[in-house]
C-alpha cells in the first residue's frame, strides 16, 4: 500500500499511523461506525432522490407486560430452518415479533436515539449511521427484547449449542441518505475464539429494498473465496474486492425486503452487506449478538472489534468471556 492511500479522516492516533489493524480501537463505538461506513463503495446520490415509505399502522399497542409474555413464548423452529442456517449461514424467520411489539420497539428505540444524539430521526441525523450499545442495562423494555427466551433459544438452536451468552445489544439507525454498509463478516468484529456466534437482526419496521435491508451471500462457505483478501482500514478496496470475487464466482445474494415482525439470524462467518437508505424514514434495528458459553476472548483482538472491553469488562485476551455483562440467555434459570 503506498503512503498516499494510507489515510482516512475518521482514524486517529495509532489507528491512523499503523498500516495494519493489530492495535486497539482508540475512540468510542459511534466513531467506529463513522469510520466503518467510509469503507463501502457507493454511487453518488442526491437527497432529492429519497422516496417516501408507508407509515406504520395506528394500532392499539401492547403493554410492557404483554411484550414480556410474547418474548417469553418459545418460537417453533423447524428442522429445515436449522438446516438452511447451517447451509447458508443465515435464516430469515417470519412472525418472530407481533406487529404491536415491533411498533413499540421502534418507538422506544427512536426515543433512546433522539435523547442520546440530541437530534430527530427520519432525516434529522443527516445521513449518518447511528449506534448505541448496552441499552439493555438501563431500559426495561429493551431488556425484554435482548434477554428474550424466544430469541435466545432460536439462536442456541441454530448454533446447535446448549448454553449461550449475550455479547452485546446494538441499536442501529441507518439514517435517510446514508450509504452502503461494506461487505464483511462478523468474525472480524467480535473478538471471540469461536465460530459459535450468531446475531439476531431485529428490524423495528418493515424494510423495503429502498431502505437497505441486510443482504447475505450464500452458501456460508463462500467465505472461503475471500478469507485471504487483506482487510484495508483506509479505503473501499476490501469491499470492492469482495464484491468482485462474488461476481466472478456467481455467488447468490439474498437481498429481499423484511416484512413486519421478520427477524434474521446470521452466523459470524456469513458475509453480508446492506444497501443505502434511499427513503425518508430511518432504518432502525436492534441487533443482539450471542455466543456459546465457554468461549474465550482472542489472544490478540484488533481495532476492528471496536471498544470490545466495554462489552466484556474485566476479561483479558485469552480468558473465558463471561463477565457480569454477558449473562446466560438460554437456558433460562428455573
Amino acid at each position: 500500500m503506498d503512503k498516499s492511500s494510507r489515510s482516512n479522516p475518521m482514524l486517529v492516533g495509532e489507528n491512523a499511523r499503523q498500516s495494519d489493524v493489530n492495535q486497539s480501537w482508540e475512540q468510542d463505538n459511534q466513531a467506529w461506525w463513522d469510520w466503518y461506513v467510509t469503507l463501502a463503495e457507493n454511487e453518488s446520490h442526491s437527497t432529492n432522490d429519497l422516496v417516501d415509505v408507508a407509515p406504520l399502522p395506528a394500532i392499539d399497542l401492547p403493554s410492557d407486560a404483554d411484550i414480556a409474555d410474547e418474548l417469553n413464548t418459545l418460537y417453533q423452529l423447524t428442522p429445515d430452518k436449522c438446516e438452511a442456517f447451517h447451509r447458508d449461514g443465515f435464516i430469515k424467520l417470519p412472525n418472530v415479533l407481533s406487529l404491536g411489539a415491533m411498533v413499540r420497539l421502534r418507538q422506544e428505540l427512536i426515543a433512546i436515539l433522539c435523547e442520546n444524539f440530541d437530534t430527530t430521526l427520519d432525516g434529522g441525523a443527516k445521513d449518518r449511521f447511528l449506534s448505541l450499545e448496552m441499552v439493555w442495562l438501563e431500559n426495561p423494555l429493551i431488556r425484554s427484547f435482548v434477554l428474550s427466551p424466544r430469541i435466545a433459544k432460536i439462536s442456541a438452536d441454530l448454533l446447535d449449542v446448549s448454553r449461550i451468552r449475550l455479547y452485546h445489544d446494538n441499536v442501529l439507525s441507518k439514517e435517510p441518505g446514508c450509504g452502503r454498509t461494506p461487505w464483511h463478516y462478523d468474525d472480524h468484529h467480535f473478538p471471540l475464539a469461536t465460530n459459535a456466534v450468531v446475531t439476531a437482526w431485529i428490524p423495528a419496521q418493515p424494510i423495503p429494498r429502498e431502505m437497505g435491508p441486510l443482504a447475505f451471500a450464500k452458501p456460508l462457505q463462500v467465505f472461503e473465496l475471500v478469507k485471504d483478501i487483506a482487510f484495508n482500514k483506509f479505503d473501499t478496496s476490501y469491499d470492492r474486492q469482495i464484491a468482485d470475487v462474488f461476481r466472478q464466482n456467481n455467488v447468490e445474494v439474498e437481498a429481499g425486503p423484511f416484512a413486519s415482525g421478520e427477524v434474521s439470524f446470521h452466523h459470524n462467518l456469513s458475509f453480508h452487506t446492506a444497501a443505502g437508505n434511499r427513503t425518508r424514514q430511518s432504518r432502525v434495528v436492534l441487533a443482539n449478538t450471542y455466543y456459546a458459553d465457554g468461549a474465550r476472548v482472542l489472544d490478540q483482538p484488533t481495532m476492528v472489534s471496536g471498544d470490545w472491553q466495554k462489552f466484556i469488562p474485566g476479561v483479558r485476551p485469552g480468558e473465558i468471556a463471561a463477565s457480569d455483562l454477558n449473562p446466560i440467555c438460554w437456558p433460562t434459570e428455573g
